[in-house]
């Protein structure tokens, strides 16, 4: 995640937004809105009342993939966000109409419903059922600390996105609604870039754990207890 600083700074320098509006007498008007960010890591719950055909299935519709067809446990989460803007029209001299800018704009970005499945079928407290714990915990852990990781450039990207948002030219106040709606339209289609980089760069620290590698070590230390401990 340490190439992320040079991902924002390329979007940042090389982004012209679509909604900019280089005619409008607005286009001069900087504004700074105030920026409210929020999270969760969501509540964590265990699900040890499926099998491992069931579990499977969950990780094949979600697009996780295992170490083979049949997966004894599995960790998910959902990434949530949501943009509220609240804006103000200001007044242009002799009756020029308005102009509407984003004052407050709340930036929620988190987690829900991280839950953790292990297979009815491991036979509880064995080495297989712990290291199945232990290897799905690991992956919550990653989770919560990826979103840690990217809180600031998340606080950075919404502050960076508000200021350059062109303020919209009205006439009248009743079209106030329809130019925040394109106002929170412009921010949303520019901050969720940012969350895509969120989901990517999370997707590949999360495949440092799911790897051949790291799947063999898991199997030599169960391979190695149960022959020492149930050695006949």
């Amino acid at each position: 995640m340490k190439k992320l600083v040079f991902i924002l700074t390329f979007f940042f320098l090389f982004y012209h937004p679509a909604f900019a509006q280089v005619a409008s007498p607005c286009a001069e008007v900087k504004v700074e809105p105030k920026i409210k960010f929020s999270t969760s890591y969501g509540q964590l719950s265990y699900d040890f009342s499926k099998n491992t055909k069931t579990i499977s299935q969950i990780a094949a519709r979600i697009g996780n993939k295992e170490r083979s067809s049949f997966a004894t446990g599995l960790a998910t989460v959902n990434v949530d966000n949501e943009y509220v803007l609240g804006t103000q029209a200001y007044p242009l001299k002799n009756n020029g109409g308005y102009c509407v800018v984003p004052e407050v704009i709340d930036v929620y970005v988190g987690f829900s419903r991280p839950i953790i499945y292990i297979s009815n079928e491991l036979p509880k407290n064995s080495c297989q059922y712990n290291l199945v714990i232990l290897h799905e915990q690991t992956h919550q852990r990653i989770n919560k600390t990826a979103l840690d990781y990217f809180i600031p450039y998340f606080q950075y990207a919404a502050a960076q996105i508000a200021q350059d948002i062109t303020p919209i030219h009205i006439q009248k106040l009743s079209q106030i609604d329809q130019a925040t709606d394109d106002i929170t339209q412009e921010f949303t289609e520019r901050f969720n870039k940012i969350l895509a980089v969120f989901k990517k760069e999370l997707a590949l620290e999360q495949s440092k754990l799911d790897n051949q590698t790291n799947y063999s070590i898991e199997d030599d230390i169960c391979r190695n207890f149960n022959a020492k401990h149930f050695r006949r």
